[in-house]
């Protein structure tokens, strides 16, 4: 990937979190005013992933999203949302310090395997209704769910990520703002008409789960127009080619309706057939993946690879 970040910036800002402990090494993600790096901290003595932002490349939002996303950040505490452990604000730059998922994104899991089967699907989703109904409960909305902000740990534990677009949202409050990513909009807010943060949020988790299960998405947004026409008809289509139960299907086509309060809670999604079966819980020690044996293609995709730095490099410089 060719990076549009100034070398010479992101060697300065590099050398300043070393001097604070962290040595930055591999990219492992870029936006348009942000990199991720794998890092070791010193102080968590830990690989960690390094989120860093520069303020001169978009000032729209480092002036409106960037203090939302940094106040949110700081409150958030669940198992199934990436923690942030520290930030570190050296202008232009602001650095969060975070929990580093090792198996990546759920799209990467999904191209791998071509799609999740629906019993993972269902452990996979459980967990995010989980991190939903907590940022509900402390009234945060999301508002950029998707496949690539799905992150999973060592464990295929979902952590949810990227609260850039995220705000606090009272309940019947209603959002003007067009952002997220298109192919997972709700059809309210394509039309540009104020909606509700929190049944956006459980549309786009519609779609994650139908991508999950399928290995494709719903609707085409290459014409943005055309996909408008087909959510409004509530016309809903599966690939012949995969083979999904009935109840995966009805509860995908009710979460997918085009009008927002006609959508099923997130407690009404924990209790369909579908999910009501599959309890909480968070996996720990050895992943699944990890005790089954790979293929070649697994085993060169399973996790990045960190050096802890040597004893020289452990105290800060």
């Amino acid at each position: 990937m060719m990076s549009s970040w100034d070398p010479q910036s992101t060697a300065a800002i590099s050398s300043e979190l070393k001097s604070r402990g962290f040595l930055c090494q591999d990219t492992i993600g870029e936006g348009t005013f942000s990199i991720v790096k794998l890092a070791w901290s010193n102080r968590l003595e830990k690989i960690i992933a390094m989120k860093i932002i520069d303020k001169r490349k978009d000032f729209k939002y480092c002036k409106r999203c960037l203090p939302r996303e940094l106040q949110i950040v700081r409150k958030v505490d669940h198992n199934n949302i990436i923690r942030v452990y520290e930030i570190i604000e050296k202008d232009p730059f602001v650095c969060m310090v975070e929990e580093f998922a090792e198996k990546g994104d759920l799209l990467r899991r999904i191209r791998q395997t071509g799609r999740v089967d629906e019993s993972e699907s269902k452990f996979f989703y459980r967990q995010i209704m989980e991190a939903l109904i907590y940022l509900k409960s402390i009234d945060v909305v999301h508002r950029d769910l998707k496949c690539e902000n799905v992150l999973l740990d060592a464990y295929q534990n979902v952590k949810l990520a990227d609260f850039g677009f995220a705000r606090f949202m009272k309940p019947g409050e209603r959002s003007r703002t067009f952002c997220g990513s298109r192919a997972y909009l709700s059809p309210e807010i394509i039309r540009g008409r104020p909606y509700d943060g929190y049944l956006a949020d459980i549309w786009s988790a519609g779609i994650v789960l139908y991508v999950t299960i399928t290995g494709c998405m719903p609707y085409n947004d290459r014409n943005i127009k055309k996909m408008l026409e087909k959510q409004l008809q509530h016309r809903i289509s599966f690939p012949r080619s995969v083979l999904l139960s009935a109840e995966v299907k009805q509860l995908i086509f009710e979460i997918l309706h085009p009008i927002p309060t006609k959508r099923p809670s997130l407690d009404d999604i924990i209790h369909s057939k579908w999910l009501a079966t599959t309890g909480y819980k968070m996996r720990v020690g050895k992943s699944r993946s990890e005790s089954q044996s790979s293929s070649e293609s697994d085993r060169q995709q399973s996790s990045y690879k960190v050096v802890p730095p040597k004893n020289t490099l452990n105290k800060a410089t």
